[in-house]
């Protein structure tokens, strides 16, 4: 199956072996079906999923499954209630469970070669059931979920660092000790990873290589799910986020230096106090 990309950094690098993607299951009947997305985790570890007899019944009862290596997995159903039985079983194949999932759904309708287009209420119609196609919208829809999960993470180390901007702002200086500055250092550090070591939502998809009669889908699919204009979002937040941790570095750095002028005074002043105790006591 083709691969469905990844970023270039060398927390992202493909473990061997390790597929991409993973189909489970089989598209259910009808007309009109549910896409749903969510993300399960940091990686699912795609090499075992097809033996696991557990998890193919649940998939099969669930409709079909595409689960990305990046931690996604994307379910085309008739009804969603059988999802959460088959997260539980595909939950054994991921690294770092997600504390809170986050979703996208969708419709799809499939039109018997009619026009390929999304409508303004978001159901998209597609020519044919083949699976490049459905890997595609599923690929598309594992990316904004993916995208989601980014915003939010770095949302939250911007909501971190208001006190301390506020801090500056109002008394020119940043009271938080050097544990709690290098605390928030460690908590960007440790966003940018997550966020840079999974999907590459803001690059076309390696199928498209493959299968370039989709490539005009794809540019409606990544319209509607604005996946260019959010990555960028994230690029120029990441680059504040890097400038954001060279100033709490150079504040760990101008506290320390304090200290250590603070150390030496005390040493000069304890040093003058005994040569005085001395001629004194001379």
């Amino acid at each position: 199956m083709p691969e469905t990309g990844g970023r270039a950094q060398p927390a992202t690098t493909k473990p061997p072996g390790w597929p991409d993607e993973v189909a489970l299951g089989a598209l259910p009947p009808g007309e009109q079906l549910i896409v749903h997305a969510r993300h399960l985790g940091t990686r699912i570890d795609t090499r075992g999923l097809a033996a696991d007899l557990v998890l193919r019944d649940l998939a099969s009862a669930a409709g079909l499954t595409f689960a990305f290596r990046y931690g996604v997995a994307v379910t085309f159903c008739t009804s969603a209630e059988r999802i959460p039985a088959l997260d539980m079983a595909l939950l054994a194949h991921v690294q770092e469970p997600a504390e809170q999932q986050d979703i996208e759904t969708a419709s799809v309708l499939f039109t018997d070669g009619g026009k390929e287009r999304v409508d303004d209420d978001g159901v998209i119609h597609l020519a044919d059931e083949t699976e490049p196609r459905l890997l595609l919208v599923a690929t598309v829809l594992a990316h904004s979920v993916m995208l989601s999960r980014d915003e939010m993470l770095v949302s939250e180390v911007f909501a971190s660092s208001v006190p301390l901007v506020a801090d500056l702002q109002v008394n020119g200086k940043a009271r938080l000790s050097i544990p709690a500055v290098m605390r928030m250092v460690g908590g960007v550090l440790a966003a940018r990873h997550r966020v840079m070591g999974t999907a590459q939502a803001g690059e076309r998809p390696d199928l498209l290589w493959d299968h370039p009669d989709l490539d005009r889908l794809y540019t409606r699919l990544e319209a509607e799910y604005e996946l260019g204009e959010r990555a960028e979002v994230l690029e120029r937040k990441f680059g504040a986020l890097g400038d954001f941790t060279d100033v709490l570095l150079d504040i760990a750095q101008d506290k320390r230096a304090v200290r250590l002028e603070v150390a030496i005074i005390a040493l000069i002043a304890v040093e003058l106090l005994l040569s005085i105790g001395k001629v004194v006591m001379g």
